[in-house]
């Protein structure tokens, strides 16, 4: 199957407008849609185009002919569309992190697993260039014990921000900066260094007013070989503003890359700033890589888009989501660990047991 017929699952959302660019790039079309929110005006998504339009999910998998959902609900009602997506027997593809707590998430895994469905979690990231070459570097060994990694990832303020939206609901979604951007890079990380992140010890604040969530938090974090790591991110900048860090040291080797610059986009170029320490490149011991961006559109650009495709690959072939429930599910108790250790001020266990 080259063509698909895709139902857009979630209007109201940050991103539906980027996914729907990018899904006018690869082998797919937008049939239909479906947005839970009466007051939310679906005609206001330029990109969506002249498509019938349900107010439940139920509605529109028995009126339209699909062979996969793309789903931005809030964190709260993403698992029960997953679930009902899988009872249709069609895919899914589902923004991050598709659940308030691992517990919420974890009844699909195993179901999932059972279904002939493919699900992928949206984690663009590691189909990044720069990310690709960081691994590759980890697994040759140039970085030989990996001690210590650090990440940053700090926006503009949340008066620049509709603060209304569900994202900043706790009801709905749990938490705030953390949950939703923090976690790209711990899930990058993860993925990144092929190892459990087994402690954290967390602190966070809410400091607008009229908002719940949080709206800046600091993470040490503890992987299970001993690696030490940290994460900064809050809602401190100017409006569109963005200051990104990732960073890898080892007994042999390290690097630095700023992922997104001062305003993010899909063009331009990134570096990867190298050091060695280990002797084998004596003579240059200090190198960068430059990734030259061609503009692409939609979330993501060109990698989203990379990431996308293998999404509709691994449905095409019956293989593995790029990112799967499994590995989400293992996401969510690093931010279940994080989120109680703001709360206990102690370090905790990933699988929530306090250990000071």
């Amino acid at each position: 199957m080259t063509d698909r017929n895709i139902g857009y699952v979630g209007l109201d959302h940050h991103h539906a407008e980027p996914y729907l660019r990018t899904l006018e790039t690869v082998s797919g079309t937008v049939t239909s849609a479906c947005e839970p929110n009466p007051e939310f005006d679906a005609a206001s998504v330029s990109a969506l185009g002249d498509v019938p339009v349900y107010g439940n999910l139920e509605e529109l998998l028995s009126s339209e002919p699909l062979d996969a959902v793309f789903v931005t609900l809030s964190n709260r009602e993403t698992p029960a569309a997953i679930e009902r997506a899988l009872d249709a027997g069609i895919d899914v593809y589902t923004e991050k992190p598709a659940a308030r707590t691992a517990a919420d998430l974890e009844p699909l895994v195993s179901r999932a697993e059972r279904s002939d469905s493919t699900v992928c979690v949206s984690y663009p990231w590691q189909f990044h260039p720069i990310t690709d070459e960081l691994r590759t570097l980890i697994d040759d060994g140039f970085f030989g014990d990996v001690r210590s990694f650090d990440a940053r990832y700090v926006a503009s303020q949340l008066r620049f921000r509709d603060t209304s939206h569900f994202l900043f609901d706790e009801d709905a979604s749990r938490g705030g900066i953390l949950q939703w951007l923090g976690i790209h890079w711990l899930q990058l990380f993860a993925w990144l260094l092929d190892e459990r992140i087994t402690r954290v010890n967390a602190s966070t604040t809410a400091g607008t007013d009229g908002v719940e969530v949080e709206d800046a938090a600091t993470l040490q974090l503890e992987t299970a070989a001993g690696a030490l790591g940290s994460l900064q991110c809050g809602y401190y900048l100017g409006e569109g503003l963005y200051d990104t860090h990732l960073e890898i040291y080892g007994s042999d080797g390290r690097s630095s890359w700023d992922p997104m610059g001062r305003e993010f986009g899909f063009n331009d170029e990134t570096t990867l700033e190298l050091d060695d320490a280990s002797g084998d490149w004596a003579s240059t011991p200090h190198r960068t890589i430059t990734h030259e961006y061609e503009s692409e559109t939609g979330y993501g650009g060109s990698w989203g888009k990379e990431f996308v495709e293998a999404f509709f690959d691994a449905c095409n072939s019956d293989g593995e989501a790029p990112v799967t429930l499994g590995d989400a599910l293992g996401v969510l108790h690093i931010l279940d660990a994080a989120y109680e250790s703001a709360e206990t001020g102690e370090w905790v266990t990933v699988d929530g047991v306090n250990r000071c």
